[in-house]
Order: structure tokens, then C-alpha cells, then sequence
């Protein structure tokens, strides 16, 4: 049966729209309570696991689950149904989607399919990783400019301290000495995000060709 007849069949089906509707929380908690263990579309499930890319092991937690209630989850037709979902879950459009959002590389596609899903995935995990040495990048830049705004504070308080009366010699020179240092200092922070610049220019260019070059 193809497909979207048989997924037209379960949504027909009163029974199993519990079932359709508590998926939508088995993506983010695979816990059968009795009633679901009980109504459970198997092929239905694993079709489910199979697009979230579920690795095999998730029917062990179903027969933890309903083994509580004497429900014995039918693997059959779960692993069916997985199969089934993994054929939209190992689509290379799908693989870079994951790559270029930082997730880590799936090892659930059935070999035939690994070839150009791990080729799109490594498309989008290069633009993930330029596009993370472009945010790295800037917020260095920034937090430079914040230590140079915080090291031009404190010298305009020695510059103040400087002009008071009653200080020594020696209390004089030695504040002419720090903010010397500071001056120091800021012209390194300073050089340095001329050198940041120079390279996010750089990062920021290689990134619009990945983008520009890799679509799926």
C-alpha cells in the first residue's frame, strides 16, 4: 500500500486518532501510558520514529512501557513503519538541514541512502561552522570594544585623581605610569580588532559562497 493511502486509512480511522494525536508528544517524551500502549498504531509509530530519525533501540523503551500492562508492542509492524519514515527522514534536503543547524551527524539511514545524506549534511555543516566562526568572530569584536570602553573609564578616573591637590611625587608618577599602561593596552585591543575585522571580512565572504553555492 503506498503510503499516503495508508496514512489517509489511520486518520479515517476514529481508533487510531488518540493515537495520531499523543505522537505529537512522543517527540519529545517516548513514554506509552496504558490507554496508548492498549490503541497503539505500531506502523503508525515507528512511521513516526522513522521521520524523526529514531534510532531501532526506541522499541526497547515501548516494551519497558507496555510490558507494565501486559501490551506487547508489535515489532513488525513497528519496524515497518520505521523503515517508512526513514525514507523521508534520510533525504539529503533533510541532511543538511541538520548539518547546517549543528546537529550531530545520524547514523540511522539504511546504506543505499548514505552516500548523498551524508554529502548534503557536510554541505550544511560547513556553512553551520562558517556561519559559528562569523558569530565567534563578532562577539570578539565586541567584547574587545567593551574592555576598551572599560579601560578609557578607568583612565579618565586616574586622569582625575591625577589633578588633585595634595598628591606626592611618587603618587604622581606612578599614575602617569598606569595610564600610560592603559594607553598601552588599549592601542593592542585596538590593532587587534582591526585584525578581527580584517578577518570577518574574510569569514563573512567564504560564508555567502557556501550559502550561495549549496542549496538543497
Amino acid at each position: 500500500m503506498k503510503k499516503n493511502a495508508w496514512l489517509s486509512r489511520i486518520i479515517r480511522n476514529p481508533a487510531t486518532m488518540l493515537v495520531v494525536t499523543l505522537l505529537v508528544l512522543l517527540q519529545g517524551c517516548a513514554t506509552l501510558d496504558k490507554d496508548e500502549c492498549r490503541v497503539a498504531d505500531w506502523r503508525l509509530i515507528g512511521y513516526q520514529d522513522g521521520v524523526l530519525g529514531k534510532p531501532s533501540s526506541s522499541i526497547g523503551k515501548y516494551r519497558e512501557d507496555c510490558a507494565k500492562h501486559a501490551v506487547v508492542p508489535d515489532l513488525d509492524a513497528w519496524q515497518a513503519g520505521r523503515e517508512q519514515g526513514l525514507l523521508e527522514y534520510c533525504e539529503p534536503a533533510n541532511a543538511f538541514r541538520l548539518g547546517r543547524s549543528g546537529h550531530g551527524y545520524p547514523t540511522v539511514c539504511p546504506d543505499p541512502a548514505t552516500g548523498a545524506f551524508r554529502a548534503a549534511y557536510e554541505d550544511g555543516r560547513a556553512i553551520y561552522l562558517a556561519r559559528s566562526e562569523v558569530k565567534d568572530t563578532h562577539a570578539r569584536i565586541q567584547r574587545h570594544e567593551h574592555e576598551i570602553a572599560e579601560l578609557r573609564e578607568e583612565k579618565r578616573n586616574k586622569l582625575a585623581d591625577l589633578i588633585q591637590n595634595g598628591l606626592q611625587k611618587q603618587q604622581r608618577i606612578m599614575l602617569l605610569y598606569e595610564i600610560h599602561e592603559i594607553d598601552e593596552e588599549i592601542d593592542d585591543l585596538v590593532a587587534e580588532i582591526g585584525r578581527l575585522e580584517h578577518d570577518l571580512h574574510v569569514q563573512e565572504a567564504y560564508l555567502d559562497s557556501l550559502v550561495s553555492t549549496h542549496s538543497h
